[in-house]
């Protein structure tokens, strides 16, 4: 077998052809392509080989010669070591355009399908916007003690995080208390993580224990919670052991203005990241389904409520559908809590044979679908069958979007009416996108 060349130390010039989907800039070096972190299409740029068995094939900037006009100063002095942000120096309107090209881009090649509109793109907050996150936490002795942050670029160290500009604000503020507490606490060393799940008036923190925490510990975490306010909870083990420090629980609670709404919900419950960004999500995607007083709408993949509810306001019914019975329960709370009478929620597994019997022969003339990344696939035969007209499909993966578009337009008579991004995550490479099918 050939020995790999080695490789050299000392910089090197290079063009910048391209950015790849994961924010790095592409380029060719000695006739092998080379992804460069911190490079932005059309730069010419001094870089240098990064090492490391993860880092094989990609190298890093040194200097840029010559700046591409989309190139920002970056807000964070953590930026190109913390994995959080990828694309800060990138302008947030280049970031938007970027990401509405590879949705446009995998309909097109994967799907192989293409709008008839393309939609405007759905901003909102670009900072401070991320309410909920889990930190790494690690005991470093010859940092001097806590490391609290998001992991490194390569996966293998803790950022020191003293900054961020996507977490909650208050959190932030509250970033010197909460390396304080943890360097006097007993259980320093073994305390891995964080979560941090922020409502729009109040914010708590998971800690991650692998050692039952002391008494000693448990009264300076009690005072962390009379200092900043933040909730207190313990995880000794999986995600069921989570529960509230005595009296240091909080109420987590997000709203939608536009339908006059208030969504309670727990800090394992999934929610939407941005706030603004689903407001803004939520009102569009309502307008976009267009279902009347006299419609029946279906939504699957309805988690907590969040479109079900703002649904039933204009709509005659709802069904939701739901996987996670903590979800459908949630759901069915809220919906007594904002006094709504015409919706209904069921738990059934959307990826199994027997995903929708519980529904029978409903017909529902608009459907709204927000899967996970996997896609909706195994759904999407029986819709059609359901009487769907319209469909509105909210996606985390332009992969899954592009292939149940070709499906729906191939195989169960849609056409792909409208389709467009959002950008629920900026400054970095996740693409959240929507799209619209009608059928006649």
């Amino acid at each position: 077998m050939a020995r790999r060349k080695k490789l050299s130390p000392d910089p090197f010039d290079l063009k910048i052809d391209a950015l790849s989907t994961n924010g790095r800039g592409l380029a060719v070096h000695e006739e092998k392509p080379l992804q460069v972190h911190g490079a932005l299409p059309g730069e010419l740029v001094s870089a240098r080989f990064l090492f490391g068995r993860r880092m094989r094939g990609q190298a890093e900037v040194i200097k840029v010669l010559q700046a591409s006009t989309d190139r920002i100063e970056p807000r964070c002095v953590h930026f190109g070591t913390c994995s959080a942000c990828s694309l800060q120096h990138l302008s947030c309107g280049s970031q938007v355009a970027f990401k509405q090209g590879i949705v446009l881009g995998k309909l097109k090649e994967v799907g192989a399908v293409e709008p008839a509109r393309i939609l405007e793109p759905l901003q909102a907050d670009a900072w401070h916007y991320r309410r909920k996150a889990r930190l790494s936490v690690r005991y470093v002795e010859k940092k001097g003690g806590v490391l609290v942050g998001f992991r490194e670029r390569d996966g293998r160290f803790v950022t020191q995080m003293s900054e961020c500009h996507i977490l909650p604000r208050r959190f932030v503020a509250g970033l010197e208390r909460l390396l304080a507490l943890l360097n006097g606490m007993q259980a320093a060393r073994h305390i891995p993580q964080i979560e941090l799940c922020a409502g729009d008036d109040a914010l708590l923190l998971i800690f991650r224990h692998l050692e039952p925490l002391h008494e000693q510990d448990l009264a300076v975490l009690r005072d962390f919670h009379q200092q900043t306010g933040f909730g207190v909870y313990l995880q000794s083990k999986g995600p069921d052991t989570v529960e509230a420090l005595p009296g240091c629980d909080t109420d987590l609670v997000y709203e939608l203005p536009d339908f006059d709404l208030q969504f309670r919900f727990g800090p394992l419950d999934f929610i939407q990241v941005n706030a603004s960004l689903n407001r803004a999500m939520v009102s569009a995607a309502i307008k976009l389904l267009s279902a009347g007083a006299g419609d029946h709408v279906l939504d699957l993949f309805c988690g907590l409520g969040n479109f079900s509810l703002p649904l039933a306001r204009g709509a005659a019914s709802v069904t939701g559908v739901e996987g996670d019975a903590a979800l459908v329960r949630r759901a069915q709370e809220n919906a007594a809590s904002n006094g709504i009478g015409n919706a209904r929620f069921v738990e059934a597994d959307l990826y199994g044979e027997a995903s929708l019997v519980a529904l029978g022969d409903a017909q529902f003339s608009h459907v709204l679908l927000d899967p996970p990344r996997s896609g909706a696939a195994p759904v999407l035969p029986r819709l059609a069958g359901m009487g769907a007209r319209r469909i509105v499909y909210v996606s985390c993966n332009p992969d899954t979007l592009a292939s149940d578009a070709g499906l729906l337009v191939r195989e169960h008579g849609f056409t792909l009416a409208a389709a467009g991004v959002m950008d629920m995550f900026p400054h970095t490479t996740h693409i959240e996108s929507m799209a619209l099918f009608e059928r006649d």
